[in-house]
């Protein structure tokens, strides 16, 4: 699919809701063929423990119309579409409950930052192999610093955020690490890849304070900060030395190139 960027859904048997993997960048790099750099964004079922993490207003916008969709019919259709409730076909029937999208119509107006999770980033060159590397924190949470209500279009109240209350508590880590891992397999599947090592960081992550208006962040002890980079070497003999990054700067390295 295409917005304002190109993006892809993944429906998982194991995961209730849907991914979003968004790309938002993609150059070529010293080293490498190029190097992409993913928005990961989940849209998690109502009934997922994840759904209770997101804040008020993702919480109304995933419970609303916007998300009652149904997979396209047609010769070409296909689930990503989220046609309305036209669906005659036998295709895709285990989405006849609802596709967990958002409608075409409405996916535009939806802010950038709702139902985000993580990144994904991929630096690949295709003799010797690819870099793939996750970034997250184990919550993304906002914590309410004054009251704020919470108007909607006719100036009545939609809710009310009090002060001192989280209005978003996204475990970010576990729903990216979970894409990681299913693409890191599926990739070193796809190119037979014999050798796959994996590094850890680990650091105080960021906690949010929200007055309904703006967003102030601080470290906190109580929120890791998680980065996972896989390197998969397509034959034997290659050193594939990683992109520098320097997000691991001043992070705690758990382990480096470990045989997976």
């Amino acid at each position: 699919m295409w917005d304002d960027d190109p993006y892809w859904f993944f429906w998982f048997n194991d995961r209730q809701g849907v991914y979003r993997l968004e790309l938002k960048s993609a150059a070529p790099l010293d080293h490498y063929d190029w190097v992409a750099a993913f928005l990961v964004k989940y849209y998690p079922a109502t009934s997922e423990p994840a759904f209770r993490g997101l804040s008020t207003l993702e919480r109304l916008l995933r419970e609303s119309d916007v998300f009652d969709t149904r997979p396209a019919d047609g010769a070409g259709g296909c689930p990503c579409h989220g046609h309305a409730h036209d669906q005659d076909s036998e295709r895709f029937k285990d989405l006849d409950g609802g596709c967990g999208v958002p409608q075409i119509r409405d996916r535009e107006g939806i802010p950038p930052d709702f139902f985000f999770a993580g990144h994904l980033f991929l630096a690949h060159w295709a003799d010797a192999g690819t870099v793939i590397t996750a970034k997250s924190q184990t919550s993304w949470r906002v914590q309410m610093i004054e009251d704020y209500v919470v108007p909607s279009d006719n100036g009545s109240t939609i809710a009310l955020l009090k002060k001192g209350s989280v209005d978003r508590d996204y475990p970010g880590q576990d729903i990216t690490e979970f894409l990681y891992r299913r693409f890191t397999a599926g990739w070193k599947r796809f190119y037979d890849a014999p050798l796959e090592r994996e590094s850890r960081w680990v650091s105080d992550g960021v906690l949010f304070s929200s007055d309904g208006q703006t967003l102030t962040a601080e470290a906190s002890h109580q929120i890791r900060r998680i980065i996972l980079q896989t390197t998969l070497t397509f034959s034997d003999g290659i050193e594939l030395v990683p992109p520098a990054d320097a997000d691991t700067e001043g992070m705690i390295e758990e382990f480096s190139k470990r045989e997976v």
